[in-house]
């Protein structure tokens, strides 16, 4: 109990400046992160800021613009709506490559800390330089850099998922690389929250679409999620005042048969639920 309550505090005190401003910045964006971890409450600002979808998504986009031609669109938001997850959606092996050669080439910021930036190239030097391991590596990218990731962003089946599966015009908030890596030290509190179970409070709905950008096996540390708990989240998790969960509490509320490791090739996760990949976000128009 002492140890929660000096992470609790830990988390506290990392996180209080920083959203003490974005409060002051922008008081809708701290009214919906303290309200949307409750559910109804969620529901009730989902209901508010509804806006109907513009035409422009009410039809399939069957034309040569899309990276994805072959995708059931209707099968997928079915399924999104009913676990919080759609798995099978592949990058093309020549967005894939471009992709991978951009990554290489950029800065990132490790361990959620924007004041530890390095490439990866000289990962070992700047750990040395900073004299802490790695536990990850995180790029906020801007799309204008590499045509890949702008396409990707521009895609229309994939917005037109987003659009379907958040009954409005999805805005694009941004997209991220982000690498992770082995250590064999404890890991930070910066980021030991990132490698637990946990859900993610972007808006009162959200999509995320996530590709691995490399092989990911039972060792490679691949996300782990709880299929179904963007609709059913216990109370005290709705009510904590923090937003990550121990394994064991996970597995004996959902059930083994509910939580899945995603593996495997490229693999693309669209999720909002309990949880080496890139990331875009897309948000509902009326929230932002």
């Amino acid at each position: 109990m002492r140890s929660y309550y000096q992470s609790l505090w830990s988390k506290f005190k990392r996180n209080f400046v920083q959203y003490s401003f974005q409060a002051i910045k922008d008081p809708k964006w701290f009214l919906m992160f303290c309200v949307t971890r409750i559910q109804i409450l969620r529901s009730i600002g989902i209901l508010v800021n509804r806006r109907a979808i513009d035409q422009t998504y009410q039809k399939i986009n069957q034309g040569n613009n899309t990276l994805f031609p072959n995708l059931d669109i209707r099968k997928i938001c079915e399924t999104l709506n009913e676990d919080g997850l759609f798995l099978g959606i592949n990058l093309p092996s020549d967005i894939l490559q471009e992709i991978l050669v951009f990554s290489s080439s950029i800065k990132y910021y490790a361990n959620n800390n924007p004041n530890l930036k390095f490439s990866l190239v000289d990962k070992e030097k700047s750990e040395l330089k900073y004299q802490q391991n790695f536990a990850m590596a995180t790029h906020v990218h801007r799309s204008i850099l590499c045509p890949a990731i702008q396409r990707l962003e521009d895609d229309p089946t994939l917005r037109e998922i987003a659009a379907r599966y958040l009954d409005t015009n999805p805005i694009l908030i941004d997209t991220r690389i982000r690498w992770t890596f082995p250590v064999n030290d404890p890991l930070n509190e910066s980021v030991r929250g990132f490698f637990n179970f946990h859900y993610d409070l972007e808006d009162y709905r959200f999509l995320k679409f996530m590709f691995y950008l490399t092989d990911v096996f039972p060792l490679d540390g691949n996300h782990v999620v709880a299929k179904g708990s963007h609709k059913r989240k216990r109370l005290r998790d709705q009510f904590s005042l923090t937003r990550d969960a121990i394994d064991q509490d996970i597995l004996n509320y959902y059930g083994h048969d509910h939580v899945e490791s995603i593996y495997g090739k490229q693999v693309m996760d669209l999720s909002k639920i309990f949880i080496v990949s890139i990331k875009q976000r897309f948000l509902s128009q009326a929230i932002v």
